[in-house]
């Protein structure tokens, strides 16, 4: 834990990020004094300012002046003004994952890690054990839909914590049982390959002491593959296919659970999509492991209503749902409209696609192009290049010159002309409008909706 007489104040820089603003408010609930700041205004800052923490818009070297320590997201480097003056004064500069790291030496740490499926089974997880009466202190990388799953500062429960592979920052974590959802090829801006991405989550498991556990997906591959050489014991959780924990889908929607045979419980979701269906399972394994009954477990998921931009309805345009969603990998992309046809009703689905960095987009042009192939229609907006430039990669016509024959997929210039496109079919009625991405595409939903461009 970091100690607190020698490291009084803490200056959060990139403080409205969604896994930076839950990390600010455990530690100023915890007696330290808490700052931070954005480039925007945001929920999470007037969040922020409820539990107290003073947190300001912009970027001022002025804001780190009287600061013992500053903790910053990776999304920003030793350019930043706040960053470069505190190194500048000798004041120690940390990522988000070394902060996180301290925090997880100080309690019971589950930690969820994978390609895809994290901020959602983290919270299920939440779910389940505050139900059960354990007071979960949360550290997700998203917001959940239901307030009432919002994280609690104050919880002095076991640490539920989404753990990012994200420039191997999941490496300085200290996990007492963890979940990994998948392996898949990602972040090929930090990582060489699968092998690399292999090698490092193996290191993160290695980091599991003797009397830890893992809970691994078995109908990946790639985390399937991780219980060869883990130092702890090994479960594995399926839908399809052999498991420890296996997962049977009843024709009426639910899931019947059962673990080595024996049956532990069933559960439905309020939530569609047969992923979630599967990272529910992973927490109810997770829970079961820690001595949650099941059958607890699966009524507190009833409830559960997911995390924001996962299949999030903004709303309706001209009685057509309009959904925005998080998802910037192939699978996920697949994966989000496999539950948007649960939803459908018969109507069909238009997409409205941002790719997020030019490397992404190069090496998954292909990806990219047959899920989005699944839709009626789908409109491929420019790159959102976040932190590259385009010589780093490839732009959104990879992505259309990899379009299989027969599939509708569109080219779209800008922000505007992606709108326009949308609200050119809500016109007709009997769509699902759907926008997709990791940058700004979400707030198009809502230029949709409101009637602006």
């Amino acid at each position: 834990m970091i100690p607190r007489h020698r490291f009084r104040r803490l200056h959060f820089v990139g403080v409205g990020g969604a896994g930076m603003a839950p990390l600010a408010a455990w530690f100023a609930v915890r007696g330290f004094a808490v700052s931070g700041s954005d480039r925007s205004e945001s929920a999470n800052l007037a969040w922020l300012r409820e539990y107290g923490l003073e947190v300001r818009v912009g970027h001022e070297a002025s804001n780190v002046e009287d600061a013992d320590l500053v903790i910053r997201t990776s999304a920003v480097g030793a350019e930043n003004v706040e960053v470069a003056r505190a190194l500048e004064l000798g004041i120690p500069v940390v990522r988000r994952a070394e902060a996180l790291g301290e925090v997880t030496r100080e309690g019971h740490s589950l930690c969820v890690a994978g390609t895809h499926g994290k901020t959602t089974t983290t919270l299920m997880i939440a779910r389940i054990l505050r139900c059960a009466g354990l007071r979960p202190s949360v550290l997700p990388g998203g917001v959940p839909s239901n307030p009432e799953d919002e994280p609690d500062p104050a919880a002095d429960g076991p640490l539920v914590v989404e753990s990012d592979e994200f420039d191997r920052t999941f490496l300085a974590l200290h996990p007492d049982a963890a979940i990994v959802t998948n392996l898949e090829e990602d972040h090929l801006d930090c990582y060489s390959g699968i092998d690399d991405l292999h090698a490092t989550f193996s290191a993160f498991l290695a980091r599991l002491p003797f009397h830890g556990y893992a809970i691994l997906c078995g109908e990946d591959a790639g985390a399937r593959s991780l219980a060869a050489a883990l130092p702890s014991r090994a479960f594995t959780y399926a839908l399809d296919g052999d498991a420890d924990y296996r997962g049977a889908e009843n024709s009426d929607g639910s899931i019947s659970v059962s673990f080595r045979g024996v049956a532990l419980c069933s559960f439905r979701l309020g939530v569609p999509g047969r992923h979630n269906r599967l990272n529910a399972l992973a927490a109810i394994a997770l829970c079961h492991q820690e001595k949650v009954d099941p059958a607890l477990a699966a009524l507190a998921l009833e409830g559960f209503q997911g995390a924001r931009r996962r299949l999030d309805l903004v709303g309706e345009a001209n009685g057509c749902p309009v959904y925005d969603d998080y998802g910037h990998h192939p699978t996920e992309i697949a994966a989000t409209l496999q539950a948007t046809r649960e939803l459908g009703g018969g109507r069909k689905l238009a997409v409205v696609f941002q790719p997020h960095l030019y490397s992404r987009t190069k090496h998954f042009a292909s990806g990219f192009a047959h899920a989005l192939a699944q839709a009626d229609v789908a409109f491929i907006a420019p790159v959102y290049a976040a932190r590259e430039v385009p010589s780093q990669g490839a732009g959104a016509d990879a992505i259309f010159e990899n379009a299989p024959e027969g599939s509708r997929l569109r080219l779209v210039a800008d922000r505007r002309e992606a709108v326009e496109n949308m609200r050119s079919l809500a016109s007709e009625g009997g769509w699902i409008l759907l926008f997709v991405g990791a940058g700004d595409v979400g707030s198009w939903a809502r230029d949709l909706l409101e009637g602006g461009a």
